[in-house]
């Protein structure tokens, strides 16, 4: 049994290959208290993450998701309306949509789950961070949105972009191997997310480094930390 149990759906269409330095970090820094499901294109993957974090307490996910879902692996072609015996024979267009939602969060009972995907910080009557606690995990933590991706219609250049991804896996790595050598609660780990980045916020407005748009990236790391919503038990051990 590791002390972290992390579950990283490998997603190829919209990417997510840049959370691999949180395992690459984890691995070399925590060793055998770190564990990560690299989970590829098959159901049958996704069931062994599944069963494979049966007898694991802390669950860190990391990777696409929203209010009521998180996604599974994705290949590079994954889209939803593309028949299904497409997708089973050849993986660059498999697709699992909903992989952990309200209908199986159950199966984390008496864990904490770190939701470390878009939009998993609501707190409505449908959203998976309320069920998870009312399906009796111990804890659920939830961030906000989390812009990893270029879109045409924000006001966030790729450059901003790229930036900002590297300051919040340094935060995210950090954070957890700090949290774990320390034998950390929920809140202490939350808490340190938050400290580091209003360290990396400091050193970006005091900076003399020529980064066009800098005050977007200080304000979406502001909202990085202020977004983080912790349900249920945010005193609870995480090993």
């Amino acid at each position: 049994m590791s002390k972290v149990f992390a579950i990283y759906p490998i997603d190829k269409c919209y990417s997510t290959g840049f959370l691999n330095r949180i395992n690459t970090f984890e691995t070399r820094n925590l060793g055998a208290d770190w564990h990560c499901f690299k989970i590829y294109f098959s159901d049958k993957l996704h069931e062994d993450c599944l069963k494979a974090a049966d007898g694991e307490k802390f669950i860190y996910y990391m990777g696409h998701g929203g209010e009521t879902k998180l996604c599974g692996a994705c290949g590079k072609h994954g889209e939803e309306d593309v028949d299904a015996l497409v997708r089973e024979e050849n993986k660059d267009y498999y697709i699992k949509e909903a992989f952990i939602d309200t209908n199986n969060i159950s199966l984390f009972k008496d864990k904490i789950f770190f939701c470390f995907s878009c939009n998993s910080n609501r707190n409505t009557a449908k959203s998976l961070g309320r069920i998870a606690i009312q399906n009796g995990l111990l804890s659920f933590v939830g961030f906000g949105d989390i812009p990893t991706d270029y879109a045409d219609d924000i006001s966030f250049s790729k450059r901003c972009i790229a930036i900002y991804k590297g300051i919040i896996v340094r935060i995210m790595k950090q954070a957890l191997a700090i949290a774990i050598k320390s034998d950390g609660s929920v809140y202490s780990l939350v808490r340190t997310i938050q400290i580091l980045t209003t360290q990396e916020i400091q050193h970006l407005l005091l900076t003399n480094a020529n980064i066009r748009n800098k005050n977007f990236i200080v304000k979406r790391l502001c909202d990085f930390k202020n977004d983080i919503r912790i349900f249920g038990n945010r005193y609870a051990k995480l090993s």
